[in-house]
Parts: C-alpha cells; sequence; structure tokens
C-alpha cells in the first residue's frame, strides 16, 4: 500500500518573470504548487520488500521560476557542468542577475499532507504565457553568501523528503535527501495573464506516486537502500519532466482550469 495523501504546497515569491512589456501596468500573480497521488498501490511483494511508505513531508528547491510565451520553443538548458563550480557558479550570477527573470529564488518548496504553505503574491506584464519554466538545483556556497537565512541543512541538496517506510512488519523512519536532480524543465498549460485575472491563482501539479515505484515491476522502492537511490532520482526527473501540469485555476480547487 501506498500512502502518500493529498500534499498541497505554495511558492512564496520574492522575485518576478518578465514574458511581454506590460500595456497598463502589472497584474498581480498568485502562484501554487500541489503535489497529488493516484492514490493506494499493492503489489506481489517478497520478504524484505518495502510494503508502504507515508510522506511526512517533501521539499524541492525551485529557483528562476519564468512565465514564458511560446514554451514548445523555449529552451532547456542542458549544457550545465555541475564539476565545473566555475560555470556552475557564472551562470547562476548571469540568471540571479537577468533582470527579466522576476522569481530568482532560490525556493524551498514544502510537500506536507493537506497544510498549504502561506501564498505570497507578485506582479507580471499582461502576456499570452502558455507555459512555465524553472530549474531544480541544489544549495551551493555561493547561495550563502547572497542570502544568511538559506539553511546550512541544505548545502548540496534539491530534494528533501521524510517519511516512513513500513517493512518486514515494523514501521521505520528515513529520510531521503539528493542533489543530483539539478535540472531545467517546462510545464505547458494556461499561463495567460490579463488585466482581468487579478488574484486568480494559477497553479502547478505534480505527480509524486513515480517517485517511490519502480516503474518496471510497479513494486515500492526503498529510500533507504543505496541499490534503489539511482532509480528513484530518475524517477523525480521523470515525474517533473513529463507527468507535471499547470494552469489557471479559477475555482481554487487545486487542478488548472
Amino acid at each position: 500500500m501506498f500512502l502518500f495523501g493529498l500534499v498541497i504546497t505554495a511558492i512564496l515569491l520574492s522575485g518576478c518573470s518578465k514574458g511581454t512589456e506590460p500595456t497598463s501596468g502589472l497584474v498581480p500573480v498568485e502562484l501554487t504548487l500541489k503535489g497529488e497521488t493516484a492514490g493506494n498501490i499493492t503489489f506481489a511483494k517478497s520478504v524484505g520488500q518495502v510494503d508502504s511508505i507515508k510522506i511526512d513531508f517533501a521539499i524541492i528547491v525551485l529557483r528562476w521560476i519564468q512565465f514564458k510565451q511560446n514554451i514548445d520553443t523555449a529552451k532547456v538548458d542542458t549544457s550545465w557542468e555541475e564539476n565545473n563550480t566555475m560555470d556552475m557558479e557564472r551562470k547562476m550570477r548571469m540568471l540571479d542577475n537577468d533582470p527579466t527573470i522576476r522569481f530568482k529564488g532560490p525556493f524551498f518548496i514544502t510537500l506536507r499532507n493537506n497544510e498549504p504553505t502561506p501564498i505570497a503574491v507578485d506582479s507580471l506584464p499582461p502576456g499570452n504565457y502558455d507555459g512555465i519554466k524553472f530549474k531544480v538545483h541544489a544549495i551551493v556556497p555561493m547561495d550563502f553568501h547572497r542570502n544568511p537565512a538559506v539553511p546550512d541543512s541544505f548545502l548540496g541538496k534539491s530534494i528533501y523528503v521524510k517519511g516512513q517506510i513500513y517493512q518486514n512488519g515494523v514501521w521505520k523512519d528515513f529520510v531521503f535527501t539528493t542533489g543530483k536532480v539539478n535540472t531545467e524543465f517546462k510545464i505547458k498549460g494556461n499561463f495567460t495573464i490579463t488585466e482581468s485575472d487579478k488574484n486568480i491563482p494559477y497553479v502547478l501539479v505534480f505527480d509524486l506516486t513515480s517517485w517511490f515505484v519502480d516503474p518496471l515491476t510497479g513494486a515500492l522502492l526503498d529510500p533507504t537502500n543505496p541499490g534503489d537511490q539511482g532509480k528513484i532520482i530518475s524517477n523525480i526527473v521523470h515525474s517533473l519532466k513529463n507527468k507535471a501540469r499547470g494552469g489557471k485555476d479559477r475555482n481554487r480547487d487545486g487542478r488548472p482550469d
């Protein structure tokens, strides 16, 4: 059985992202993020396999969130060389100093069962945006110099998950962390902003069910087993890249209209 529950959170916005030049000023934008699952999952397990997973909370580090026009043609940067610290920091400074990127981060997105994070509102120019682009990237030493409020415990991490696994008849605590998800993503949807859209929320929905499920066998992966961590990381990247969706949420039900 896979026990995730409904997970809701919000992105605390301290910057903005520019798409088109404003025609009649800026429009307040409210952006939320939600994680959801497909319900219980069962499988034929062997002794020692994980039977159930419960998540206390998960945290994703997001950066450089941009509302984009023509999202299909928007390039995703795959040229980052994480082993080249100087090149990585150069690119990070370039993005942090880019005046066209208004939502810069890093944003610590906390996913917790039925406990929404307080929502901050920022403003964007009106425009026909059909997608959002963002990057998941680990905290690096440069972040501490720029923002002393960044927690030291997140150095080198982009994903943090705390929960319990049920294995051999016993619940066991686990913490899964990784700094290997350093990837740019884009989500297609109706993100058009008009002057009449004031205070209409825009939502990103992430599928969390697949994070800890083996895509070939359907068995639950063990976040405490080093042999499963590569599959979990691959699942997270695949989920963010292929299963996320987003758009306007006029009725505030946590789903794109």
